[in-house]
């Protein structure tokens, strides 16, 4: 967390998640004494803030010796590799058809459709975002109830999830912005 707040030059946005293995399964993971080891299940939930606005990223990963937080992981573990595989593609697929005009429930259903497809349905438990600016949280909300209606310059995350009790979780989350239409990374 010391590199994202370049030694003060830029404040969290909120007291960062860091899980490791079965923690990675709690959505809101709490702090533990585990110590991260080589071929562990990493996720790692922050923000900075730039300009008095929030950001937003989730990433998880495999901790190995060329550990990276890019969106290509590659899981020795096939049934990591496969919930990763499928929170990824959930992710991608929603913010590709994300669209100004719709619903908040349309993009969590895109997201969670793809889940459910897959068989993994009832572990996805929390909704599939959250606006993002002055705070980390705010309006509007992406989940299965909301029919907030999505509008041009909408600043929100895209976070889906699989969180398997006692065996590990997965998130990836993205901050975008809706430009021109459509959902664009920032």
């Amino acid at each position: 967390m010391q590199k994202m707040s370049q030694n003060g030059k830029y404040d969290l946005s909120f007291d960062p998640i860091v899980a490791i293995n079965a923690n990675s399964a709690k959505p809101h993971a709490l702090p533990t004494n585990i110590k991260l080891k080589k071929d562990d299940l990493i996720l790692v939930d922050a923000g900075v803030k730039y300009k008095r606005y929030c950001s937003d990223r989730t990433c998880t990963a495999i901790f190995d010796d060329n550990v990276n937080f890019s969106r290509e992981q590659k899981f020795k573990n096939k049934k990591q590799q496969k919930i990763y595989d499928i929170v990824l593609k959930a992710q991608q697929t929603a913010i590709k058809k994300a669209k100004v005009g719709m619903k908040a429930l349309q993009i969590d259903k895109i997201a969670r459709d793809i889940i459910i497809n897959a068989g993994y349905g009832n572990f996805f438990v929390h909704s599939t975002g959250h606006g993002v600016g002055l705070d980390s949280h705010e309006y509007p909300v992406i989940s299965s109830k909301s029919d907030v209606i999505i509008q041009e310059n909408m600043v929100f995350t895209i976070e889906p999830g699989i969180y398997l009790p006692n065996e590990f979780g997965v998130r990836i989350e993205d901050t975008v912005v809706m430009q021109n239409g459509r959902a664009k990374i920032v």
